[in-house]
């Protein structure tokens, strides 16, 4: 009896009384009850059971006490924790359920609203028949899969049904859990109804796209070549009856038409990067700068400008024609920038920054104001000082499309009569993987 001796001067101790005490209510004998005492013996928490029995033909009781203090901080926090997470998943913002033999057990808000179901009218309702027939058979087998503990996709996309019927597109995860003791599918999905519907959106454009480019590709092509070879025709053989005037007149009808066709097929390079599927391979970018120096060599002895070029430009993985095209751009750029400036000169160089080859091209002609170094990536734009001059504001624009499509950045640094240098990054060969899934890294 020590120990129901120690349990009664306790309590007898005890800061506050317990009101449920068997004492006081009573106890027979051979029966056992249990009562929980918060705050004795140093705020602890303990259960006191007592226990009726005889002893030297008197009825008492034994009174046992056990510190359940840490047991009941562990039930609290676990409760805390499970409150936490019943919040979370009921406000999460993606559909939450659980599928067990076939039919949802569980189902969080978002979920319901996404089908258009009533929550209570969703439980226990057939998981199959949230899902389109023609998407069924999908479904159900990588729900099975998962089930059985084999290898499924993690993600997949499906059409769904709404309670009114509609058809929308659903974003699924799932994953095999133990609920209540049995196999169960925990799913994770999103409404992507929308986006299903914007891609469809720029299918069509896109498919209109390519007709535009049809159109303009032959049937605006077609007549101005012929106002180009007409105009030709009689500066050749009508130019002594034309007189300087007439001859003046044909010569601004040729330059204008050959800056229509200039346009045009900028226009059509520009349409194509993306759209066309691009060749990547290993290149040479000391081949491509030599050919782009060679088929500019009459502009750049006509301005008088060196061009200053390292023999070690890297072998880089990208799309040839492309690139190409980067460097010619520049390079026009370069030339058409170069203003009055003395003793002029182009740097063609790269660096190796990590991931990325660095490239630039850099004069020291009249340079650009800061305010604009965005700005002349945008189609059309054109600086005062070059309105006058050949171009379509479309060089620029088509470069830093083609970098960006090569997973890169290029951009320009400038002060207005200080030169220009552009720099573009592109990624090396082992970032392969990532090209080919038109992944655009963000250059340092």
């Amino acid at each position: 009896m020590r120990l129901a001796r120690l349990a009664l001067l306790s309590i007898e101790k005890a800061e506050k009384t317990c009101e449920d005490c068997p004492v006081k209510q009573g106890i027979h004998v051979g029966e056992t009850r249990s009562v929980e005492v918060e705050g004795i013996l140093g705020g602890k928490t303990f259960l006191i059971t007592y226990i009726g029995m005889m002893q030297d033909n008197k009825k008492v009781f034994l009174r046992i006490l056990e510190d359940i203090t840490e047991r009941r901080r562990a039930e609290d926090e676990l409760r805390e924790s499970e409150e936490k997470y019943a919040t979370l998943v009921e406000n999460s913002l993606t559909g939450i359920y659980i599928d067990q033999d076939g039919k949802i057990v569980f189902a969080n808000h978002r979920f319901a609203g996404i089908y258009r179901y009533p929550r209570e009218e969703l439980l226990e309702i057939e998981t199959w028949r949230l899902v389109h027939p023609e998407d069924r058979p999908l479904t159900n087998q990588i729900r099975l899969k998962r089930l059985a503990g084999e290898e499924a996709p993690p993600e997949y996309e499906a059409r769904g049904l709404t309670k009114d019927g509609d058809t929308i597109w659903i974003n699924r995860r799932n994953t095999r859990i133990e609920y209540k003791g049995r196999p169960a599918i925990l799913g994770n999905i999103v409404d992507i109804t929308e986006q299903k519907q914007a891609e469809e959106e720029l299918r069509k454009i896109n498919e209109e796209l390519k007709n535009f480019i049809h159109i303009v590709s032959h049937d605006l092509k077609t007549p101005i070549i012929s106002i180009q070879g007409f105009a030709a025709r009689l500066l050749k053989n009508y130019q002594e009856k034309s007189g300087d005037k007439g001859r003046n007149y044909l010569e601004r009808i040729n330059s204008s038409a050959c800056r229509m066709e200039m346009l045009i097929s900028d226009l059509l390079a520009l349409s194509k990067i993306g759209r066309v599927a691009s060749t990547f391979e290993d290149v040479s970018a000391l081949e491509i700068v030599k050919e782009v120096i060679s088929n500019l060599q009459y502009r750049i002895k006509e301005n008088g400008i060196e061009v200053v070029m390292p023999p070690g430009l890297p072998v880089i993985y990208a799309d040839q024609a492309r690139i190409y095209q980067v460097f010619e751009n520049l390079l026009v750029n370069a030339i058409k920038y170069m203003g009055n400036t003395k003793n002029p000169r182009i740097d063609i160089g790269c660096e190796d920054r990590g991931n990325f080859h660095r490239f630039y091209v850099r004069d020291n002609g009249s340079g650009i104001d800061p305010q604009y170094h965005q700005k002349i990536f945008e189609m059309f734009y054109r600086l005062k000082e070059t309105r006058a001059e050949d171009g379509t504001g479309l060089g620029l624009a088509i470069v830093d499309r083609i970098v960006r499509n090569h997973g890169g950045k290029v951009w320009v640094e400038s002060e207005k009569d200080k030169g220009a240098a552009f720099y573009f990054n592109l990624p090396k060969k082992k970032m392969e993987s990532d090209l080919s899934r038109n992944c655009h890294s963000k250059s340092p």
